[in-house]
């Protein structure tokens, strides 16, 4: 399976026309995914309902290819308050987060992504919990955070006690792709012994992707996107802190391209 994370509806009905199984929701991609807005999620479960009702989507893959069961896309939303690469929050970032997931929840999200670390880069097992409960029955992924956190081993295994069901990770690498991730992310498949499923991010694409389904994973994470140029601002004005000359939109080609390789054919 394909997840793509969008942070725009343009990217959102590209990513779903390329074959998208599952959507990770965001604003502020170039953030590295902060979470969206009601209006935003509204819209793309409009999008993916419509598609279902109106367009049936088949492809021309194995008869036990996952895609051709495939219903519509699932809708994933990431819950992040803020930009930085801490994720510690205080009480009054995880009020805000609680109700986000409060809020989003009632839009009928299929799931949330979430991680949450201490001030020592451990796992915050308080505030997870926290969001865990809010979000049930809704089933939860830990993202990136885990990438940084400082002894990765023992908090994997207490993200599933947790209750996660999926890891997102890099391999703890700048790309999923790097030899010493792919390494790594081999490590967790077998401390896993299925009681998580774990979803290389960052950095994959069809070039690399056959590597991550040969070592066992059954789900990757991608944005697929492609750099579009935006007028050069007057009087060396910006706003935010952002490539402020350019903004970053999946591309339905890209998706396709990914999809060819996890499924073996052609849609």
């Amino acid at each position: 399976m394909l997840e793509v994370c969008i942070d725009s509806l343009e990217s959102a009905i590209n990513a779903v026309h390329g074959g998208a199984d599952e959507l990770e929701v965001c604003s502020s991609l170039a953030e590295g995914g902060l979470t969206p807005s009601a209006g935003l999620v509204m819209r793309v479960q409009e999008l993916v309902n419509k598609i279902a009702a109106n367009k049936p989507m088949t492809a021309t893959c194995p008869p036990d290819c996952y895609c051709t069961r495939r219903l519509k896309p699932k809708v994933n939303v990431m819950i992040r308050c803020r930009t930085g690469s801490d994720f510690c929050y205080s009480t009054e970032e995880m009020a805000t987060m609680l109700s986000d997931v409060q809020a989003l929840k009632a839009l009928d999200v299929d799931r949330f992504v979430f991680g949450a670390l201490t001030a020592t880069q451990s796992l915050d097992v308080e505030n997870c919990k926290k969001i865990l409960d809010m979000a049930k029955p809704v089933p939860c992924t830990f993202h990136r955070a885990f990438d940084v956190c400082r002894d990765p081993m023992d908090t994997f295994n207490d993200i599933i006690n947790l209750g996660f069901d999926r890891l997102l990770t890099s391999g703890r690498r700048p790309s999923a792709g790097d030899a010493e991730a792919i390494d790594f992310i081999k490590g967790l498949l077998k401390v896993a012994d299925s009681r998580i499923e774990i979803m290389p991010g960052a950095g994959v694409s069809a070039g690399n992707a056959k590597v991550f389904i040969d070592i066992g994973c059954t789900i990757v994470h991608s944005s697929c996107k492609v750099r579009r140029d935006l007028p050069r601002l007057e009087f060396g004005l910006a706003m935010g802190t952002s490539d402020s000359e350019c903004l970053y939109v999946t591309d339905e080609g890209a998706v396709k391209s990914l999809k060819n390789v996890l499924c073996g054919s052609d849609w």
